[in-house]
């Protein structure tokens, strides 16, 4: 592990700064609202809540009623909110609108809920990958499996989250850190976390179960890496690894085998101009996975 990497490696250099929340008004948008309410408890930041109003009476009734909820949640926890409400400009893409916002505001991170979406979003990118690709501060997206309109409760109440790491990149740490945030708070507390790492080996090497010679010094690597996190962090995890043919399908596999209720992940680029993820091992995971998958686009501090 590099000795580069450490704990302010991670999103948040002192208590202070900003996460900037924007919001649609859909109830797949739950996860994302505790996510950054929890995170700006954990790192005594503040919370910044961004909407665009819309002509749908549906979205707006039920982001006024979530926005009591946040309310309420953001004194228990004593983290300091602000809102700020813009009218709908119809001339105005929402991407442009957000990433103004960004620059005027200067957060130190922004998360977003990424709603599932048909074949053609996917190439094109949704707005919350533009606006990931665009901003100058890290950006976390949050895809939920469930459509816009389904609820299923508040928000997500994780027990058992997976973190995949393995390139020594600060935005594992990143990563590491948002999921001890979430393990620790309500009635997710204490959840259980794995670090997981994926070997992977080409099509003309066969896999072999059990056979460790494969895995023996990566392992060894992985663990001490993992180790160190924990040590840093100040929090108990355990660790897993795993064989597979690529990264992708090997940990959206693991994640609905071992019914994860929660995978993070930290990645060090961000969607491209064409295409957006379609193609990706982030793509892969967030496709298949039966879980909310969380990824953060780690930009390093300006």
């Amino acid at each position: 592990m590099s000795s580069a990497i450490s704990l302010d490696s991670g999103l948040f250099s002192a208590p202070g700064d900003t996460i900037f929340l924007p919001l649609m008004g859909y109830p797949s948008e739950r996860d994302a609202m505790f996510i950054a309410l929890v995170t700006a408890e954990y790192f005594g930041t503040n919370l910044h809540v961004f909407h665009i109003a819309n002509k749908s009476k549906r979205s707006e009734e039920f982001f006024l009623k979530e926005i009591e909820w946040l309310k309420e949640k953001s004194q228990e926890l004593n983290v300091k909110l602000e809102i700020n409400i813009k009218d709908h400009n119809p001339r105005s893409r929402p991407d442009n609108v957000i990433v103004k916002e960004i620059r005027a505001l200067s957060p130190k991170l922004v998360i977003m809920m990424s709603r599932r979406k048909g074949l053609f979003q996917r190439f094109a990118g949704s707005i919350a990958e533009r606006v990931a690709r665009r901003s100058r501060v890290s950006v976390m997206i949050i895809r939920s499996p469930i459509k816009d309109w389904v609820t299923y409760g508040s928000h997500v109440s994780p027990r058992k989250i997976v973190v995949p790491i393995g390139s020594n990149d600060p935005c594992e740490v990143s990563a590491v850190q948002i999921a001890i945030a979430i393990a620790n708070a309500g009635e997710s507390r204490d959840a259980d976390i794995t670090l997981l790492h994926v070997i992977t080996v080409p099509e003309t090497v066969p896999i072999i179960p059990n056979d460790d010679r494969l895995i023996i010094q990566e392992e060894k690597d992985f663990v001490k890496q993992a180790g160190m996190y924990s040590t840093m962090l100040l929090f108990p995890m355990s660790t897993k690894v795993i064989i597979g043919r690529d990264v992708g399908r090997s940990v959206s596999y693991y994640l609905n085998k071992e019914n994860a209720d929660l995978s993070i992940m930290g990645v060090p680029y961000v969607p491209r101009r064409l295409f957006g993820l379609f193609g990706t091992d982030t793509n892969i995971i967030y496709q298949k996975s039966k879980c909310p998958v969380v990824v953060i686009f780690h930009k390093e501090a300006c």
